[in-house]
């Protein structure tokens, strides 16, 4: 298996915009996420963000987008989301992507890599195992607005 790991273009947007939808409909998630609405957050991270797009054997499985200015920008590096296609999962590719982040990270000086992960989501044992920790700083708050 030849994994790349390339700054998306707006060829690869519809793909990985697809697969967001059906992966953050499923649990823990749960969410409604229509084509439109995918493509939508799609565009707008290749516009503000660091997207980049996740290939295996030259077919797309996946993206990760990293937002470099959400907290001192310059520093650290927060990743906003991932998606791997359900059929690519449990086959290392996430570790190769987050090492490969960490790199890319590390030489442009960034101090820090920090996400959010929600409680109960598959990916946490990949977390700890690279060191990817909760953090002893805060914690993620939140109000439901009706």
């Amino acid at each position: 298996m030849e994994l790349k790991l390339t700054r998306s273009e707006e060829k690869d947007l519809p793909i990985i915009a697809k697969e967001y939808g059906i992966e953050m409909s499923k649990p823990p998630y749960n969410e409604n996420w229509t084509e439109k609405k995918s493509m939508d957050k799609m565009k707008f991270f290749n516009q503000f963000y660091d997207l980049f797009t996740i290939r295996s054997d030259n077919q797309i499985v996946g993206f990760i987008c990293i937002n470099p200015t959400f907290m001192c920008p310059g520093e650290v590096a927060f990743g906003e989301e991932m998606v791997i296609k359900e059929n690519f999962q449990n086959k290392g590719i996430g570790t190769w992507v987050f090492g490969q982040i960490f790199e890319i990270y590390r030489k442009k000086g960034f101090k820090k890599f920090m996400g959010i992960a929600y409680i109960g989501e598959r990916p946490l044992n990949l977390y700890k195992r690279l060191g990817i920790l909760p953090s002893k700083q805060g914690v993620l708050i939140e109000k439901k607005l009706k």
